[in-house]
């Protein structure tokens, strides 16, 4: 019942979760339901006597506003990991075994920078958190990392995205295909899945999920004529 104007700092929705393929579907989606997108469109400050009246950009256009809503991702606080001498990058370093720098201190979640990645998921902070954990009590357990993986329901529509979805360079196959009901998109490099994306059914994230965290191969099945369909097949099998 209310007018709505999405902004996006991006070229495209949802940079970390969809290709443009998928982010162009859902971009049709939204003006369908009578939602405003203006993408690459960068916050400066809310406007407003007391309450909110707008919200201004970068560039200086101000958008009439009485109600702002703000999604801003997750940044972990280091200050006292710093203050402590432990080393930071963007999150508290860690090995493989959840240590930090400080061998006797351990660190996980969404504070703790794995391998150059900060997750910022729940999957990855249950598994870092339970590897922590194990080790502070004594265990030699690893945490190899996990594939990316999101799963979502955007505005009423179910969507997936797990693990590499974008091609590196032209050594990586991409297969997609989509109808009025669903978008899949599966990424391949030398022959193993290495990420997808579903919208409109996740009933194949399950078999996905396992494919990609298992590298497993499709090099069998995939040639010049092989289609998006065939992957979902030999998914569900």
């Amino acid at each position: 019942g209310v007018d709505v104007t999405l902004l996006e700092s991006h070229e495209w929705l949802m940079p970390r979760q969809l290709d443009r393929r998928a982010s162009a579907r859902l971009e049709r989606h939204l003006a369908a339901m009578g939602i405003v997108l203006r993408k690459e469109a960068r916050s400066a400050a809310i406007v407003g006597d007391g309450h909110a009246q707008g919200v201004r950009l970068v560039d200086g256009t101000i958008l009439p506003a009485s109600t702002v809503v703000i999604a801003t991702g997750v940044r972990p606080n280091t200050s006292l990991a710093r203050k402590a001498g432990l080393a930071v990058n963007t999150g508290i370093v860690v090995d493989s075994h959840m240590l930090t720098s400080v061998p006797t201190i351990l660190a996980a979640g969404d504070v703790a920078e794995h391998n150059g990645v900060l997750y910022g998921l729940w999957g990855a902070s249950l598994a870092q958190g339970a590897i922590a954990g194990m080790n502070a009590g004594g265990g030699t357990v690893s945490f190899g990392g996990i594939p990316r993986t999101s799963t979502l329901k955007v505005l009423g529509v179910d969507l997936v995205s797990i693990g590499q979805f974008q091609p590196v360079d032209g050594s990586w196959v991409v297969l997609a295909d989509e109808d009025d009901a669903r978008l899949r998109h599966f990424v391949f490099h030398d022959g193993v899945l290495a990420g997808a994306i579903l919208m409109g059914d996740s009933a194949l994230a399950p078999a996905v999920r396992r494919a990609v965290e298992t590298r497993r191969s499709f090099v069998h099945l995939l040639h010049g004529s092989t289609l998006a369909a065939d992957v979902a097949s030999a998914l569900q099998e």
